[in-house]
């Protein structure tokens, strides 16, 4: 598939003295120790090796030729006092297109991240990737599809997508889509005075048989369909709203669990104290809510998240990350403290975690295994080539 692409794009526009082109292999390995403090204490080692091929092409008319193909190779062991070894790895595509682009619009086809919003930490419109904030690495899976962007002279920006054979669910899907049901979708971006706002709609055909609530069922492909509003500005102070709206049509045979709305909101603001190197502040309120109707009934959660940042040095960083959760039972904290130095390519991570053990963020529900359980430690390394 790379030799395929590359030899593509080579091929692509006939070679004359205006032309230019350059290829270029590069890539990330990366490799953590994590334990958790408990009785008996867990440990988790890992390892991450994402090769990488570009190759870039502008022809003589000023439009530019791109593509990227990459693989995930990674692999995880489990173990503690009590347990025996859990091994596990996994190789996959990881980035596979190609792109045409001009001055006002451009076409990207193939195995990509396609991700939008103003959220920073919470992302109501996270329906594509897994982006984890608490990942140094921000590492997530890509979509297959064809996605279209056109750049408007007042600024504006339309994009138009459709996916095919993403199967799993995704984001914060609790259902994958029928395999080889197109989806299709788009997304107008609009100036507003100091920022923007953006308007978002996608369409999908879900799989109930595919999903993370242990459902057991034959039912048929279901349609479902998304709306999300998102904007930012700069009064000074960053501001930003992201709302997400999921309509899911059943029936009297649909699962029972599988909620027929769903809404999220996220309000957020952040700002630089003019101390020392200059202080981050962000602050954002997020809730989720799913049931039969939108807003009401149904079950709701809601976290306030805060993250404070400061660059220690050209080279270090420090940031502290606090989350807040009020439950009718209890009121939850989640805690992060992390540590970052980084070189031309070489970077270091340390994060502490102080955590309920049997609570989790609203991120991605297939990220997994919960290595942020409890309280412990992380150390990270990664090279980039």
């Amino acid at each position: 598939m790379l030799i395929v692409l590359l030899l593509l794009l080579i091929g692509t526009c006939s070679i004359n003295a205006e032309e230019k082109s350059a290829v270029s292999f590069s890539g990330q390995v990366a490799a953590w120790q994590a334990v958790q403090f408990a009785d008996p204490s867990l440990w988790l080692s890992g390892g991450r090796f994402v090769p990488e091929l570009k190759a870039h092409r502008t022809a003589a008319n000023g439009a530019q030729w791109d593509m990227e193909a990459s693989l995930a190779l990674s692999a995880n062991l489990f173990w503690s006092d009590t347990t025996d070894p859990d091994l596990s790895g996994l190789l996959k595509p990881y980035r596979v297109w190609m792109r045409y682009a001009t001055r006002q619009w451009e076409v990207r086809a193939g195995l990509q991240k396609l991700n939008f919003g103003s959220a920073k930490m919470l992302r109501p419109l996270m329906w594509f990737d897994g982006m984890d904030i608490r990942d140094p690495l921000q590492l997530t899976d890509g979509v297959y599809g064809v996605l279209g962007r056109y750049y408007f002279d007042s600024n504006a920006t339309l994009w138009l997508w459709t996916l095919a054979g993403n199967h799993q669910p995704k984001g914060y899907e609790l259902a994958g889509t029928a395999r080889w049901k197109p989806e299709a979708g788009g997304r107008m971006q609009l100036p507003a005075g100091p920022g923007e706002l953006a308007l978002s709609y996608h369409h999908r055909r879900v799989n109930p048989a595919v999903n993370h609530l242990n459902l057991n069922t034959n039912k048929a492909s279901l349609p479902e369909n998304r709306l999300g509003i998102d904007g930012k500005w700069d009064v000074g102070v960053g501001l930003w709203v992201e709302a997400s709206m999921t309509a899911l049509k059943k029936d009297a045979t649909s699962p029972a669990l599988l909620p027929a709305r769903t809404d999220m909101i996220n309000l957020g603001a952040d700002y630089t104290v003019p101390v020392g190197n200059g202080l981050g502040l962000t602050l954002e309120y997020f809730r989720y809510h799913a049931g039969d109707r939108f807003f009401t009934d149904g079950a709701s959660a809601q976290v306030i998240a805060s993250m404070i940042s400061y660059p220690v040095s050209l080279l270090d960083n420090l940031s502290l990350m606090v989350f807040y959760v009020p439950t009718p039972d209890k009121k939850l904290w989640m805690n992060y403290l992390s540590w970052g130095r980084s070189y031309d390519n070489l970077s270091v991570y340390l994060i502490g975690f102080l955590n309920p053990t049997d609570y989790s963020l609203p991120v991605m529900p297939s990220q997994g295994r919960n290595i942020f359980a409890g309280k412990g430690m992380q150390l990270m390394i990664s090279y980039n080539f």
